[in-house]
């Protein structure tokens, strides 16, 4: 952990800032506010598509870019809707990946242009997009979708134990081609190898004479372990497993207990 004065402030969505009831506590708000009047750069860092995350932005009051896709892509939404960086998985990775992943029987969801595409909508599909308040385009078949260069491929089960497995044998297939990372217990991620949260971070920092020392980052999950190791003070939160807890500098109080906005006043303002 540093002791430089924080500058930057990296905060991942679900379990973090944002409770399973998908709500933000005041608390959290005025925290964040705080920091963004004292001069801190605020951002949110999420797997959550960027139509997803506006709303959210818009309602903590940020004009910061949004990292979403796991750092895929990086997106003004504020004055302008300026992509600064986006990376796609090429076609051919993507098919040979939705290949494996149909012989798993999971739902798999593929994004592209900021739009959720499924050949199957399971009930863990309905309710991930209820939830959200995503709308999905079923297609007949991927390989049918011309230009398909998806941003992220999602694969989702409602056993977390299939998709531990199923993380840990991709992982040992494609690590040298994808990032393939865990955002809930219930899902796993493929983004193009150059890519992650921390990625994002830096990405921005370096646009804005930010060190390394000067960053606080905050997660509850695995796709959060990048940003953590980065960040020079890294937060996990009370909910996260205890392999993240490990690796961060700090463990926070859990989101229902406003863990996110406690680190906040005790490490930046």
């Amino acid at each position: 952990m540093q002791n430089s004065e924080i500058k930057l402030i990296a905060l991942d969505v679900d379990g973090t800032i944002m409770d399973k009831s998908y709500r933000i506590s005041d608390r959290v708000k005025n925290t964040i506010s705080c920091a963004v009047k004292k001069g801190i750069k605020v951002m949110i860092a999420t797997g959550r598509m960027y139509s997803a995350t506006v709303p959210t932005a818009v309602e903590l009051g940020l004009k910061t870019p949004l990292i979403v896709y796991q750092g895929s892509l990086i997106k003004e939404f504020h004055e302008s809707d300026r992509t600064l960086l986006h990376h796609y998985l090429n076609t051919d990775i993507s098919y040979e990946v939705i290949r494996d992943t149909r012989k798993k029987n999971v739902q798999i969801n593929a994004y592209l242009d900021d739009k959720l595409y499924v050949e199957t909508a399971s009930p863990i599909l309905v309710d991930y997009a209820q939830r959200r308040s995503i709308p999905y385009h079923t297609v007949d078949c991927f390989e049918n979708c011309e230009n398909f260069l998806p941003t992220k491929i999602l694969a989702m089960d409602p056993d977390p134990e299939k998709i531990n497995r199923l993380v840990g044998e991709f992982k040992e297939k494609y690590s040298d081609r994808l990032n393939i990372t865990k955002s809930t217990d219930y899902f796993c991620e493929f983004i193009n190898k150059k890519c992650s949260k921390a990625d994002g971070i830096m990405f921005l920092a370096e646009k804005w004479g930010i060190d390394r020392a000067e960053i606080m980052a905050i997660g509850d999950h695995d796709n959060d372990r990048e940003m953590i190791d980065f960040a020079g003070t890294g937060v996990a939160m009370g909910n996260s497993h205890d392999n993240l807890k490990q690796a961060a500098d700090y463990v926070t109080e859990s989101v229902n207990n406003d863990g996110a906005a406690l680190a906040i006043e005790k490490f930046a303002l």
